[in-house]
């Protein structure tokens, strides 16, 4: 399969400018738009065949007139995900979490996410 990458963007502008981008940005080679909002918010994402060509394009982006911050937010590398699904159909461990037959309606959390990030701190 041919090694692709794709990210998801989100691009923040003055709200005057987010219909002009919303035209703009889609004309970069690999640019799609997706989401807007009239507070100037534009979500995009971009499709490269290489690392190199997309951050390329996130600077094309990042130059386009009225465009404030464009920031990655995700990105998703094919060769990486084959290389992990070959890593994990070559290992014979399964983890005993995922062999366990439990009915997830009697799954509780009774923990407190406030505390469990305070100690990570």
């Amino acid at each position: 399969m041919e090694d692709y990458n794709v990210s998801s963007v989100v691009v923040m502008c003055k709200a005057k400018d987010v219909e002009s981008l919303w035209e703009r940005l889609p004309k970069i080679l690999g640019v799609e738009c997706h989401f807007k909002d009239e507070s100037g918010k534009i979500v995009i994402t971009i499709e490269a065949s290489c690392i190199e060509e997309e951050i390329k394009t996130l600077k094309q982006v990042e130059a386009q007139e009225g465009v404030i911050l464009a920031q990655m937010m995700y990105s998703y590398h094919q060769k990486e995900l084959e290389n992990l699904e070959e890593k994990m159909q070559q290992s014979s461990e399964v983890p005993n979490i995922l062999e366990e037959q439990i009915d997830a309606k009697n799954i509780f959390y009774g923990g407190n996410i406030e505390e469990h990030f305070k100690k990570m701190k």
